[in-house]
């Protein structure tokens, strides 16, 4: 009987060492995770920094070459209204035209490239002609407003005719 319970004994002495080396081993894996994983995040958070100041960069030389562009259509209205007239306010007006045709995924596709093509694609799809429509109402709304400026010009200068009619009437009648 004494040999069974030191056999037995001795077992469980042993069964205990086996489980503590295996919890260790767990540990020492849970561990080596851990770490791989903090690894990972520091590298994407790199990867993220950097792909941000790519985008500034970017950014900040888009909005220089949009200031320039916004500086030559103000030039070529300045100019149209002095000297040259409608030919080069209506030049000014289709660039600025041809800038606001470009969607929201038409930018998307010039700053990410491949990145998420499938997903803009879809976006589009959905969209379908919708941001044709909305530039074509607005090219309307801006021949409407054109139309009316105009209308309002010549009967400003109808106006002025008639008055210089009844001011010349006036002179005659008064020097007699």
């Amino acid at each position: 009987m004494k040999t069974r319970i030191m056999s037995i004994a001795a077992l469980s002495l042993v069964s205990v060492f086996f489980a503590a080396a295996a919890v260790s081993a767990e540990d020492a894996v849970k561990e080596q995770d851990k770490l791989q994983t903090q690894d990972k995040l520091q590298t994407q958070d790199k990867l993220q920094t950097q792909e941000q100041a790519r985008l500034k960069e970017n950014k900040e030389g888009e909005e220089a070459g949009e200031k320039k562009e916004l500086k030559k259509q103000e030039r070529a209205r300045k100019g149209g209204e002095n000297a040259k007239g409608e030919a080069a306010r209506e030049r000014a007006e289709n660039v600025g035209e041809a800038k606001s045709l470009k969607t929201g995924l038409d930018r998307a596709d010039e700053a990410a490239g491949e990145n998420g093509q499938q997903g803009r694609d879809t976006a589009r799809e959905k969209q379908g002609n919708a941001g044709e429509e909305k530039a074509l109402k607005k090219q309307e709304r801006k021949q409407e407003k054109k139309a009316l400026k105009e209308q309002r010009r010549e009967k400003k200068q109808e106006r002025k005719e008639n008055r210089s009619g009844q001011r010349q009437g006036r002179g005659n009648g008064g020097k007699r």
